[in-house]
């Protein structure tokens, strides 16, 4: 049996420093819930659980494990829950076994979530590993051992307050609303399964909202300074910025391209590769076909930006990469800084640029591979027109545009 014992008040720093015992366990209660207390085994794991009188016998009832985003106040309001079912008669809630071979184990939030994963992301969509990264930091460890069904638009809003301010004086708002985004399409996927749910709890949950529109481009000065930095940089982010800004087309699918996508002057970014799921045809002007006939093959890689060592995967490092073409660009200009402008700026940078040359709204979308505006709704059913040699003449015109700004 465990041992216990009364003399520590229990807070999240306490817990962190709590040390394992040699062997066994060892539990510490919660001076403000009664029955709450934390359990720490001999491999230093760190669990909540519940000491409650059910009937005639006493159950350990787990609360959850000690983790950055659950700690004290969140086993706290999870334990007043199981307390409160308990006091209505609802019952403690029974340990399932999570292969869903019970009913009770099926409706558990990680067995549905490791279904959603496999059946639902997992391969179809471009953003599965971000999705599982936000599944296996945010919320396995706050509702993972729960039952989907019972989980509260409260509790939910809690989440995602706790993922926005968890650093008051840094608050991470765009993290907040991929946590409520990635768990609401969670259960409208799960919804079928949870006859008890009348509707999906994230709808009414708080999450913050979405910030001002970005309007920021480079006029035609940043984007001279803009080219002479990139020469500087080399491979691989010199030639693959330059490529952003030419073709107008997305980091990913710019780093991620190779040179099989590539024939006779017309690059085809396909289905899988592009984020709203349709293959894309982008006609290259000259001036990106030189860019890339100046890129460095990588012995054994087809791939435009392959990394030497790891030939299955492409060169990223954004990080630290953006961080210095907007350095050299300071330098450039007498270390004068420079406006602050990320790499999706470049996409909305080439948009402008053919808009300002006079190509028509639905043609730039169509070099965007934008399906929404004027290619959205009923236009996308019955309008099937590729703008193809629409395309070619606005990217064209767009790259002549920064072949004179750069002489």
């Amino acid at each position: 049996m465990a041992k216990s014992t009364n003399k520590v008040g229990l807070t999240d720093a306490k817990i962190r420093s709590l040390a394992p015992p040699v062997k066994g366990q060892q539990e510490w209660p919660d001076s403000i819930v009664p029955g709450l207390r934390v359990r720490v085994g001999c491999s230093g794991t760190k669990t909540f659980i519940l000491r409650k009188r059910v009937g005639d016998r006493w159950r350990n009832i787990t609360v959850g494990p000690f983790r950055e985003y659950f700690g004290l106040a969140d086993a706290r309001k999870k334990a007043r829950s199981i307390l409160l079912d308990i006091e209505n008669g609802r019952g403690a809630p029974k340990p399932a076994k999570e292969d869903g071979t019970t009913l009770t184990g099926r409706l558990m939030f990680k067995f549905l979530w490791d279904q959603y994963i496999e059946r639902a992301v997992r391969g179809r969509k471009r953003s599965a590993s971000e999705v599982e990264r936000i599944g296996n930091k945010f919320l396995i460890p706050r509702f993972g051992d729960r039952m989907a069904d019972t989980i509260t638009r409260g509790e939910i809003t809690a989440l995602v307050e706790d993922v926005c301010y968890r650093n008051p004086e840094k608050p991470t708002l765009r993290e907040g609303r991929m946590v409520h985004a990635r768990l609401s399409a969670f259960y409208s996927w799960a919804m079928p399964k949870l006859e008890r749910l009348q509707a999906n709890p994230c709808q009414y949950a708080w999450h913050p909202p979405l910030g001002k529109p970005r309007d920021r481009f480079l006029n035609d000065d940043e984007i001279k300074l803009f080219w002479q930095a990139c020469d500087k940089m080399g491979w691989p982010f010199g030639p693959g910025f330059k490529l952003l800004l030419v073709t107008g087309q997305r980091r990913n699918e710019v780093f991620g391209a190779s040179r099989k996508e590539i024939k006779e002057g017309i690059w085809t970014i396909p289905g899988e590769r592009a984020k709203n799921g349709l293959a894309h045809i982008v006609p290259l002007p000259q001036l990106a076909l030189d860019i890339i006939a100046a890129i460095p093959k990588v012995e054994g890689s087809d791939k435009l930006f392959a990394v030497p060592d790891n030939l299955e995967a492409v060169s990223s490092g954004f990080s630290k990469g953006h961080p210095r073409l907007l350095r050299l660009m300071s330098e450039l200009q007498d270390g004068e800084p420079v406006e602050h402008f990320v790499l999706h700026d470049l996409r909305r940078t080439a948009a402008t640029g053919m808009q300002r040359l006079g190509a028509p709204m639905p043609v730039t979308e169509a070099v965007l591979n934008h399906i929404s505006g004027s290619r959205g709704g009923i236009a996308r059913v019955y309008q099937r027109h590729d703008y193809f040699e629409e395309k070619r003449d606005a990217l064209c015109k767009w790259a002549s545009l920064l072949s004179t700004i750069n002489t």
